[in-house]
């Protein structure tokens, strides 16, 4: 045996190592990371509870930015990523993707993230000969302990259900949002001031900041928005793309909770303000690169604007805690419309964003037709202003 040296255990090889089942071992986690983000942004769609989509979406950030070292690593070591859904885990994910929505977070937990934590937990590399790949796993295992807190400290006492049977399940994911059902819901329009619900304070001011605050506590389908286009295009989009959608789906998730809190601080139940559907109804059905454009070009670019107005007053008339919200927020969407706009350019497979945001716009078009909202025609009149007072965000 080698002689101890007197130096830190980081620095101390381990006996017996070989790369190639290094490498091996960690392409493993990788394609276990992109599974579990898998059931995690198609559980954001269909699982109904407001604070579990929340918390998803965080976990759905974490996840990929674990994938995202894992295949930084991989390429350091001359090995390409593999995304790919091997047939057990295929098999694994479309049975619990087949549960029933209430049967869903414990599998979640029990069945994908707690095991995918101890997996990280259990996996050794070797501390010195191959120590970036041993700082990845332990990285990964801090963050996903933490990105799964939530799940473990709400599902931890409740078993996971058998999972779904049947020899013709297959991986897909939702096409429609679901919502909670302390939520009131309309389908329409997103222009809250048409909605049922709506009723004006007086104040120009007080029904600019509820507008804006429900607008952002709807960003629940801007959050499945970016969850569904992350679930289609995990195997053939860029690792850049992938993490920006990520993190798209992560600020979404805060968004959602800012103006449901501050709906809330207002002395008011959030869960009387009706929800509105008809952008998650639309996007929904589209595939995750048209879903992406579409919130984007006619959905992101219409809301900064507003939101810059409010925060300038709110800021002009004292009132701190909503311009210090709408602060933070409107940065994000800034960052949001700005990367989203070069990253659909670059890779959007229709070539370039003008060609990419025409797709979308036909597409958004053929299928509010198909809803009986508005025909073809009368949304090819549409300005860009107009689409998102229907769509939103």
């Amino acid at each position: 045996m080698a002689p101890q040296l007197p130096w830190p255990p980081r620095f101390a090889p381990l006996p017996d190592t070989d790369p190639d089942a290094g490498l091996a071992a960690l392409r493993r986690l990788g394609r276990e990371v992109w599974a579990t983000a898998r059931i995690v942004a198609a559980s954001i769609l269909d699982l109904p509870d407001f604070e579990v989509k929340l918390a998803l979406g965080e976990a759905l950030f974490t996840l990929t930015e674990v994938a995202a070292a894992i295949e930084e690593r991989l390429a350091e070591l001359g090995s390409a990523p593999d995304r790919t859904l091997p047939e057990p885990l295929a098999d694994r994910l479309a049975a619990d993707l087949a549960l029933p929505p209430a049967d869903r977070p414990p599998a979640l937990l029990h069945r994908w993230c707690g095991p995918l934590a101890d997996r990280f937990a259990a996996a050794g590399f070797d501390p010195l000969l191959d120590g970036p790949t041993e700082r990845v796993r332990r990285r990964a295992l801090a963050d996903l302990r933490d990105a799964f807190g939530w799940l473990t400290d709400t599902y931890g006492d409740t078993p996971a259900p058998p999972p779904a049977a049947g020899s013709a399940l297959r991986v897909g994911r939702p096409a429609m949002g679901a919502r909670d059902a302390r939520f009131r819901l309309f389908e329409h329009t997103r222009d809250y001031r048409r909605a049922d619900d709506w009723t004006s304070s007086g104040s120009a001011y007080d029904d600019d900041r509820v507008e804006l605050l429900r607008i952002n506590r709807d960003e629940i389908d801007a959050l499945e928005t970016f969850a569904l286009a992350l679930f289609d295009l995990v195997e053939e989009a860029p690792l850049e793309v992938l993490r920006h959608l990520a993190r798209l789906a992560w600020d979404e998730a805060r968004h959602a909770a800012i103006g449901h809190a501050l709906l809330a601080e207002d002395g008011t139940d959030p869960y009387r303000y009706a929800c509105s559907m008809i952008g998650i109804r639309v996007r929904g059905a589209m595939a995750g690169w048209d879903a992406w454009t579409q919130i984007t070009l006619f959905g992101e670019l219409g809301i900064i604007g507003p939101m810059r107005a409010l925060e300038r007053e709110a800021r002009r008339r004292g009132d701190t805690r909503t311009a210090t919200a709408f602060h933070y927020v409107c940065r994000d969407e800034t960052m949001h419309l700005k990367d989203s706009r070069h990253l659909l350019d670059r890779h959007h497979p229709a070539g370039g964003l003008a060609a990419a945001g025409e797709a979308a716009r036909k597409r958004a078009g053929a299928l509010l037709a198909e809803l009986g909202l508005l025909s073809e025609e009368q949304y090819a009149a549409l300005d860009e202003r107009q689409i998102f007072a229907l769509l939103g965000e």
